[in-house]
């Protein structure tokens, strides 16, 4: 009389793994065959049939079966519309079919949240907070301020000179993310230009008349695709028609004076282009390998996460049914946290060849060690869940719940939540976002809140291991007492 003893979850992935080893390879199964079979004259390559119309009656003896028994199925014997492999066929065909349709809920639910995320962002550029200083007292500041603060692409708004007195501090503003960017109108744009026309100093420079300050690295594809070519499109046209008004003003005036136009002639710089901007990037983008590390390497590492889960789970399996509980749990938590260590800082070792520079905000040791430490709390937030849903769905399943994990984190990193529906907003918590704060102060030198992102991540990683260690224990009770169950029922066989 044969017994199982399911200890823990990981009993049932161990049969299932062991008949998919009889099944892979025939060599074990005939021996098994041989072994069950003993005495009754099977033979080695028979298998029993399932039970169906080819495998009912007891009393019907297959094509070399057992007398009295089951018939038997011959390996590498049928084909695949062959009658006697029917019940197999139904079972093939109701896992395919069940995978299928799985498959396309799991796409119908994630993908559109992903789609959803780039949907509208062109419609959201009005978030895009962008800082009007206008430092001139005269005609040309106050209408290229005015006229800004007309234009809706971008969100405007007026900020008071004596709240950042210096360039300087307009510029820690930026970095530090107090806007995505700020319009400053230098001081005496109008008297100075007033002056070179009159003095007739052709060293005039128009560029020089306003000032735009942005920051690349914090969100390159919004800075590029949004911020940058609105502010260019509707700057441009503002100071082309200051200009223009200006020196028709200068001209009306100044009509009959022929020094004054002898002058202007000398000149030229002050009637073309009088009136310019001049664009200021304070943290480029001069990095492209950079975005293999701050999304497309973001997924790559739930990935190779994911594949230390199933591996866990794998090895799990063999030696999980004879552990104590309190072993199973050191196990479950102890292994993955190891692991991450060696693929984390290799992981990280993977930028060097390629000239990634880790010394923009720290030394370029330090910078490259934080990348590695980032790298491990990143692996043990995304891993950790995988660990955690593996106990509840099983190795099966847990490709459906890959798929939503990397759409929730992709959705909210690929652009800032400015240009986003309010519902990605909890992108701020989940460890993607996070690993490219990160990651982008190390290598542009941008707003750095690396503690609070790293305390983030710690939260993941110390969530999951609470998680895993309930639902492990939650689960080898239930096989306990399952296990329990069947011992006593066998005992009360073996008495009768």
């Amino acid at each position: 009389m044969s017994s199982r003893s399911p200890s823990n979850t990981s009993t049932h992935h161990s049969t299932t793994a062991f008949n998919q080893d009889t099944t892979t390879h025939p060599d074990k199964s005939d021996e098994r065959d041989k072994m069950a079979s003993a005495g009754e004259g099977s033979q080695p390559d028979a298998a029993p049939a399932p039970a169906g119309p080819q495998g009912a009656g007891a009393g019907a003896a297959g094509p070399g079966g057992p007398p009295g028994g089951k018939p038997q199925l011959k390996k590498f014997s049928y084909g695949f519309w062959s009658p006697e492999l029917a019940m197999l066929r139904s079972i093939i065909f109701k896992i395919l079919g069940g995978g299928t349709v799985i498959t396309i809920l799991v796409m119908w639910i994630c993908l559109p949240f992903y789609w959803g995320s780039l949907w509208k962002s062109n419609r959201y550029t009005n978030k895009l907070t962008v800082r009007v200083i206008n430092r001139d007292s005269g005609s040309i500041g106050s209408f290229v301020s005015s006229a800004l603060l007309n234009q809706t692409n971008l969100k405007y708004f007026y900020t008071s000179v004596t709240e950042f007195p210096t360039d300087a501090e307009v510029e820690h503003d930026i970095v530090e993310e107090g806007a995505w960017a700020a319009i400053v109108v230098q001081p005496g744009v109008t008297a100075n230009l007033l002056t070179a026309r009159q003095t007739g100093n052709s060293s005039w420079n128009g560029t020089s008349a306003v000032h735009v300050y942005y920051n690349q690295g914090r969100q390159e594809t919004a800075v590029n695709s949004y911020l940058v070519p609105y502010i260019q499109a509707e700057l441009g046209a503002i100071v082309g028609q200051a200009s223009a008004q200006s020196i028709g003003q200068y001209i009306s005036s100044n009509s009959g004076n022929t020094t004054a136009m002898n002058l202007l002639a000398q000149a030229p710089t002050t009637v073309t282009n009088s009136v310019y901007f001049t664009m200021v990037n304070l943290r480029p983008y001069t990095q492209p390998v950079a975005q293999a590390i701050t999304l497309v390497g973001l997924i790559y590492m739930l990935i190779f996460s994911f594949i230390i889960t199933m591996n866990n789970n794998a090895a799990r399996e063999i030696i999980g049914p004879y552990l104590r509980t309190k072993d199973l749990i050191i196990m479950r938590l102890a292994i993955p946290m190891i692991l991450y260590l060696p693929i984390s800082f290799l992981f990280a070792m993977i930028s060097l060849p390629f000239k990634v520079d880790f010394g923009a905000h720290y030394t370029y040791a330090g910078g490259f060690f934080l990348w590695a430490f980032t790298l491990y709390l990143g692996m043990s937030a995304v891993g950790l869940a995988t660990e955690f849903a593996i106990t509840i769905l099983g190795p099966k399943f847990m490709g459906f719940f890959l798929i939503p994990l990397i759409i929730a984190n992709v959705s909210v990193a690929s652009l800032p939540h400015e240009l986003q529906p309010w519902i990605y907003r909890y992108g701020v918590a989940m460890p993607f976002y996070n690993v490219g704060r990160v990651v982008r102060t190390i290598i542009f030198n941008t707003k750095n809140t690396i503690a609070l992102n790293i305390g983030i991540l710690l939260a993941w990683t110390v969530f999951s291991l609470i998680t895993i260690t309930f639902a492990t224990w939650l689960f080898r009770r239930f096989a306990i007492n399952a296990h329990r169950k069947e011992m006593g029922e066998n005992e009360i066989d073996e008495k009768a």
